[in-house]
């Protein structure tokens, strides 16, 4: 399972969050989905499938589906799920951080480059290294439904220290901080939590 979990991360690391998610589902469809709505690789829908309208999802590549026939995986599926979709977030998450820094690099403020500013570098180490303890504790414990579920919340306060760093422009809809919406919104789609099913 390590080796998936290394494989979701890559994924979404190099081609984003559907690459990440599509590796993530690794042959579940929509209709394993625990809830109403399955968050897929957009590519993924049919003619058929009642997908559920979202302003940003689509320019992340994903698709929200409700499945007119439900079978939720198991919750052992579940949970091995959770934690490979967690990688992919992990990898989605390290690719805003370093579109932020991209970002940071090319403004100045006070005649150096905004990436220079102590507050700034710190913020940035602190990212980093949340991300790598986050994987270490994905890897440790990836069968456990409440340590995955703390991951995905962990990545979600990530995501959102990640788009602060660009600014306001973090916050729009055009621009790559929308990842950290979308990626929540994917994981509240498949992931258990203790004493919900």
């Amino acid at each position: 399972m390590t080796d998936m979990i290394a494989e979701c991360e890559r994924a979404a690391h190099t081609d984003g969050l559907a690459a990440g998610l599509a590796v993530a589902l690794d042959g579940l469809g929509p209709a394993a989905a625990p809830g109403p709505v399955a968050a897929v690789p957009a590519a993924w829908t049919g003619p058929d499938d009642e997908v559920v309208r979202h302003p940003v999802a689509g320019h992340e590549g994903i698709a929200f589906v409700r499945p007119a026939d439900r079978h939720p995986a198991p919750e052992r599926t579940l949970v091995a799920l959770g934690a490979r979709l967690a990688a992919a977030r992990l990898g989605a998450t390290r690719r805003l951080t370093e579109h932020a820094v991209e970002h940071l690099s090319g403004r100045t403020a006070g005649g150096e480059p905004t990436i220079r500013k102590q507050l700034v570098l710190g913020t940035v180490a602190d990212l980093l290294t949340a991300l790598e303890a986050l994987g270490a504790q994905l890897r440790v414990a990836e069968s456990s439904v409440a340590t995955v579920a703390d991951v995905h919340d962990s990545i979600t306060g990530l995501d959102w220290e990640a788009a602060k760093l660009l600014g306001a422009s973090g916050f729009l809809t055009d621009s790559p901080g929308r990842s950290a919406h979308v990626s929540q919104l994917t994981a509240n789609c498949w992931v258990v939590r203790e004493g919900t099913r």
